[in-house]
Parts: structure tokens; C-alpha cells; sequence
């Protein structure tokens, strides 16, 4: 936060001048000390009331995020879960197919054994 130098109400137990918030100077009561430059006009300070809505907005939004957190991580669980099903189906397919392929490989080489026997 940026300060400046104003000429001090009482010279004797502040010494020749006070530091402020530039936010704060009023020129109707505040003297510069020196020769400064304010610039161009500061933004007006929030109100405490301001400050605490914002908080509270902060917070509601943080508890938002966490219980956001919290639901996609049950999700990616659940996701997980039914991609292991998927797996084990997979398998259980593929093992399905290659039995049935073993079994009609068997299958057709028995054939031509029988039929030379005949």
C-alpha cells in the first residue's frame, strides 16, 4: 500500500511529519509534507462489511470446490470399479473364444483322421 508525508498536527512529540496511507489523505485536513506527488487517485478502501462478504463468498465457494473434489473422486472410483468389470468380461470373452476356437480346430482336425481310417 502506498504511503505519503503530511505535516504533522504536532510537531513536538511527532516530529515535522506523519506517514499515512495515501488512501487516507484528505486534502481539507491533510498538508503535504514536502513535495510529493499523489498521482492519480487511489481506489476507495472496501468497508469491513465489504471485506466480510467477500470472505463469506470465498469460503461458500471453497466448500463448493471441496464437495465438487469430493463427487468427481467417488466418480473416478466408480469409473474404476466398472473398467475392471469391463476387463474381467473381456477376459472372460477372449478365454470364451479361444476354448471355442481350440474346440473347433480339434474338431476339425479329427475329421480327416476318421475319414482316412474309413
Amino acid at each position: 500500500m502506498d504511503t505519503i508525508k503530511i505535516v504533522s498536527t504536532d510537531p513536538n512529540t511527532q516530529g515535522p511529519f506523519v506517514v499515512i496511507n495515501k488512501s487516507d489523505f484528505n486534502p481539507d485536513v491533510h498538508e503535504l509534507y514536502g513535495d510529493q506527488d499523489l498521482g492519480a487517485p487511489t481506489e476507495r478502501v472496501p468497508t469491513m462489511a465489504e471485506l466480510l462478504a467477500a470472505r463469506d463468498q470465498l469460503m461458500e465457494r471453497e466448500r463448493s470446490l471441496d464437495a465438487e473434489k469430493e463427487r468427481i473422486a467417488a466418480q473416478a472410483q466408480a469409473n474404476e470399479v466398472e473398467a475392471q468389470r469391463l476387463r474381467d468380461e473381456a477376459e472372460s470373452l477372449q478365454a470364451a473364444k479361444d476354448a471355442a476356437a481350440a474346440a473347433s480346430l480339434a474338431t476339425s482336425t479329427e475329421k480327416p483322421a476318421k475319414a482316412a481310417k474309413a
